[in-house]
């Protein structure tokens, strides 16, 4: 499986013995996400990508946190990844707090249009209240951008410390965070956005992911072949 966490709530809801699952974390696709130097970042743009309408994806979260900090920084905008339920609860969250004006959401785009949005953010956020892994998170690192992430499920074996952890279902500790990124230098931030896609380079490659599957598949090939 593809994470501790993972690993831990397999264990649990199956009564499986822990040494007969092996943890082997994902890859990401450093090659296609990736920094773009040549795309300004705007320094007051969030980005997060989601299931808009899903719980466990953390948008009602979200969406409280940044209308407080919409009360701060007027500029700031949200570019959300992903499409609501026409008349669903996300939309009907929004108009509450005021900020359908600010919210400006993209669907149906491929990974270099994700890559370019990411590029000309300041700030990335996974509000998730449970991730297996957390794909999203580690993408947005790799493309250099400053994370503020939950500590839902897996997220903080992907985010390490190299990002903003901050409590699940907590929109007071989210907007916390991100106001500490907004309040940095530019060059702050970019900072901890290169330190975030080293991270990645660093413990989510594809070719370690590899390495490890090979060596699972030539362990369990020895001991078949010794049993017989």
């Amino acid at each position: 499986t593809d994470s501790q966490r993972s690993k831990q709530d397999r264990c649990r809801a199956f009564n499986i013995d822990p040494d007969r699952i092996q943890v082997i974390y994902n890859g990401i696709d450093t090659d296609t996400f990736r920094p773009e130097p040549s795309i300004a970042r705007n320094p007051w743009q969030l980005i997060t990508t989601a299931s808009a309408d899903q719980p466990l994806k953390g948008t009602q979260h979200l969406i409280p946190a940044f209308a407080t900090l919409t009360e701060r920084f007027p500029k700031l905008r949200l570019v959300f990844i992903g499409r609501p339920k026409p008349g669903g609860e996300t939309e009907k969250l929004i108009r509450r707090y005021g900020v359908t004006d600010k919210i400006r959401f993209v669907h149906g785009i491929g990974a270099d249009e994700i890559r370019h949005l990411y590029a000309s953010s300041a700030v990335a956020v996974v509000p998730s209240e449970y991730e297996g892994f957390g794909l999203p998170a580690g993408e947005a690192m790799a493309c250099g951008v400053p994370l503020v992430s939950t500590d839902g499920g897996a997220l903080p074996e992907v985010v390490g410390n190299a990002g903003r952890v901050v409590p699940a279902a907590d929109p007071t500790a989210l907007a916390s965070a991100i106001s500490e990124l907004l309040d940095l230098e530019p060059g702050a931030r970019e900072q901890i956005g290169l330190a975030g896609r080293q991270h990645i380079l660093d413990n989510f490659s594809w070719s370690r992911a590899a390495a490890a599957m090979s060596e699972v598949y030539r362990s369990v090939l020895t001991s078949r072949t010794s049993r017989s």
